[in-house]
């Protein structure tokens, strides 16, 4: 960050806040040589009124610095308090991009016109600190430029900051085994390209690991909200260490408002129960029956572990359904299971344990919500 930069003098190739490829901009009708003398016209006619009127607006003030046939460079100046000066600074994208968009905004006649000029922007913002004045610059391309002139609202303007910002520091590590690789943000499509570098668990299918962890990361990150708010469907491409598997999953701005499940529960709960499967047949303990098989009912929306066990065994807990739940549980977490119970939990069902005899068919049935299984693992 250079301090007390002459705009002029920014060398476009440095401190640039373009990102070329995130989402390429259709190219202008080209404009022959009479059209092309007639905008420049306008555009300078524009500015001398700029020149004349003085500065636009305030907070920021938009003051008119120099203009070639390549870019026009204007000052935001901004008068904050304190507290507001230092919140602005500590994010300088975001003040180079909401600068940029205010001036777009109050000066769209004059932008749009330097925009179908094919003209860069430069923006030098300034603001007032206890300690002096703290400038930042940044070159805007025409791609940019008109990218910015077209977007709805400020939010649009936040997210495409926060995008350029992770760019530039990526690979981003967002926790112990993951890390962001990269990010785009293209006609209300939000792409982030995530890494684990956990070690691979083949029993759990990529897409289940990816739909689990999505989940925790959507419901635990305010900034996606934002994207909500306007329409933008946020898209998470996943890999793994030692997995070949490329996981595409798209969230909608209704998920990531919170207004429905940012997992697909029948999915998930799938996914898990064919995970769990994998394990099956197994012989219980003191050769009581065995654990056949596991499925997913979509209408109870729970994982099902199915056992064939001996007659006596139903005719012993007959009835002591309620009675038999933390037992049962207690069995299920003696026999390392708490993962399996905290992964139901993440993927939103619940549980049901399915016995029936091997003689007579009788059954015997004991259901946990996803709550219930929340407060046993809370209490244990």
């Amino acid at each position: 960050m250079a301090v007390g930069a002459v705009a002029q003098e920014i060398p476009t190739s440095e401190h640039t806040a373009t990102v070329d490829d995130v989402c390429p901009m259709d190219s202008l009708p080209p404009l022959n040589k009479k059209e092309q003398k007639e905008l420049r016209q306008n555009l300078d006619g524009y500015i001398d009124m700029w020149k004349t009127i003085g500065p636009s607006g305030k907070n920021p003030k938009l003051i008119f610095k120099d203009m070639d046939d390549e870019r026009i460079v204007f000052e935001a100046k901004y008068e904050l308090d304190d507290s507001s000066a230092q919140q602005l600074t500590s994010n300088y994208q975001w003040l180079r991009v909401s600068a940029l968009y205010d001036a777009t905004r109050r000066l769209g006649d004059i932008f749009g016109m330097a925009a179908r000029l094919g003209m860069n922007a430069v923006v030098h913002a300034n603001i007032t600190l206890p300690s002096g004045n703290q400038e930042a610059f940044a070159t805007f391309d025409n791609a940019t430029l008109r990218r910015v002139i077209a977007m709805k609202n400020p939010t649009e303007a936040y997210i495409y900051a926060d995008m350029i910002t992770i760019r530039q520091k990526a690979p981003i590590l967002i926790d112990d085994s993951m890390i962001c690789t990269n990010v785009s943000f293209c006609n209300n499509l939000y792409t982030m390209n995530l890494h684990s570098i956990a070690a691979d668990d083949p029993s759990v299918s990529s897409q289940f690991f990816w739909m689990i962890y999505n989940k925790w990361f959507i419901e635990n990150n305010r900034f996606f909200s934002f994207m909500g708010l306007i329409g933008t469907t946020l898209r998470i491409v996943g890999t793994e260490e030692g997995n070949d598997n490329i996981v595409t999953l798209d969230y909608s701005p209704e998920q990531l408002l919170g207004t429905k499940p940012a997992i697909d529960v029948d999915l998930a709960g799938q996914y898990l129960a064919m995970a769990i499967g994998r394990n099956c047949p197994q012989t219980l303990d003191d050769s009581i029956g065995v654990w056949t098989h596991c499925s997913y009912d979509p209408t109870l929306k729970v994982v099902v572990m199915h056992y064939t066990v001996e007659e006596l065994s139903i005719l012993g807990v007959e009835g002591k359904e309620h009675e038999m739940k933390d037992y049962l549980l207690d069995i299920i977490l003696y026999a390392d299971g708490a993962e399996f119970l905290d992964l139901l939990i993440n993927a939103e069902v619940g549980l049901e344990l399915r016995w029936q005899s091997r003689t007579t068919g009788r059954k015997f049935n004991v259901t946990y919500t996803t709550d219930e299984l929340m407060n046993y693992l809370a209490e244990e």
